[in-house]
């Protein structure tokens, strides 16, 4: 009886392994965190916006124009930073799984890419958002609340 050859991987396994629960938890990531920051970045903005132009008919100085910039752009930042870092993971995890995959149809390289793609998608979406708040004075926003 000759004892069967030894490799570094467990019987059966074949030459492409399954995703990782880590790959598949960044590409879910993607497909629904980075939408989700996006809403909540444009509900605070809408909402920040909307006070201070109240303020203003009020003649309430809190939170006041400064204020509501600060708040604004670090609110921005943070968002952006986060955005970034799940599309990153997003990416190398469905180039990843796609490597993995065993065949074109398969449901976690289809996962994967749909969470790439709008991780992709809606970073952009932040980043022009971001954009219309740092180009537009917030006084001139202030027309849509009248």
């Amino acid at each position: 009886m000759t004892p069967a050859p030894t490799s570094g991987q467990p019987p059966g396994a074949g030459s492409h392994p399954e995703p990782t629960r880590a790959q598949r938890v960044a590409a879910w990531l993607g497909l629904c965190a980075v939408p989700l920051i996006w809403l909540l970045h444009l509900a605070l903005g809408v909402t920040l916006v909307s006070t201070a132009c109240a303020d203003v008919v009020t003649q309430d100085p809190m939170p006041g124009w400064h204020g509501t910039q600060w708040i604004l752009g670090i609110a921005s930042v943070c968002a952006l930073v986060l955005a970034l870092a799940i599309t990153y993971a997003a990416g190398r995890a469905w180039r990843k799984i796609a490597y993995v995959a065993h065949e074109k149809r398969d449901a976690n390289r289809f996962v994967a890419w749909c969470g790439a793609t709008a991780s992709v998608a809606f970073t952009f979406g932040l980043a022009f958002s971001i954009c219309i708040l740092i180009a537009v004075p917030i006084e001139r926003l202030c027309t849509a609340f009248d």
